[in-house]
């Protein structure tokens, strides 16, 4: 007899999968030493992210509404599998993040903001905006060096991502749900 998955041990592979995915391209970027200092950047990295978290949100709930489920599955329930495939990824590049800021490279983020700085001073200066408020600017951002703190970076992502992962599911949720035939 065969024995069905459960709605966890589904997610929890699938988030498990989109997790290893954001992380290997997350060590992509930073053995190709490309900081997350501009808009540029950042925009590019957030495409590719949110086109793996989407990619893996419908391959999953897909899978568990043909696989477990019999070929059908509301919206809600498509809706809740996309987004604990969502949170588990979530825990999972949180505490590889969490990891590699304290252990691996603990002078990563201090690299990233000082990037960023630099990108953000050319910025408003090519801009021509008085010194004044470039130098305003470049204070908030070592404000943000200054209270930068790893674990709290790993409960924000988290919640940031469970946030992200509502959005994405209600859409992908519309793309793959399939009520039952009501003639059949």
């Amino acid at each position: 007899m065969e024995k069905k998955s459960s709605l966890l041990q589904f997610t929890m592979t699938y988030g498990l999968i989109l997790g290893i995915a954001l992380i290997i391209f997350s060590l992509v970027l930073y053995m190709l030493d490309v900081l997350p200092s501009n808009m540029k950047k950042i925009m590019l990295t957030s495409i590719v992210n949110i086109a793996l978290m989407v990619v893996l949100v419908v391959m999953g709930s897909r899978a568990y509404r043909d696989k477990v489920l019999g070929g059908t599955i509301t919206y809600g329930n498509a809706f809740l599998t996309g987004l604990l495939i969502v949170i588990f990824s979530s825990i999972i590049t949180g505490f590889y993040t969490l990891i590699f800021n304290s252990i691996i490279d603990p002078e990563y983020m201090d690299r990233v903001f000082e990037a960023t700085k630099n990108w953000t001073a050319d910025y408003l200066n090519n801009m021509g905006l008085p010194d004044s408020q470039i130098d305003q600017s470049l204070e908030r951002i070592e404000k943000q060096q200054a209270n930068y703190n790893a674990l709290k970076a790993f409960f924000t992502g988290i919640a940031w991502s469970a946030v992200f992962g509502v959005i994405v599911s209600l859409i992908t949720s519309a793309f793959v749900k399939k009520n039952p035939n009501p003639v059949a």
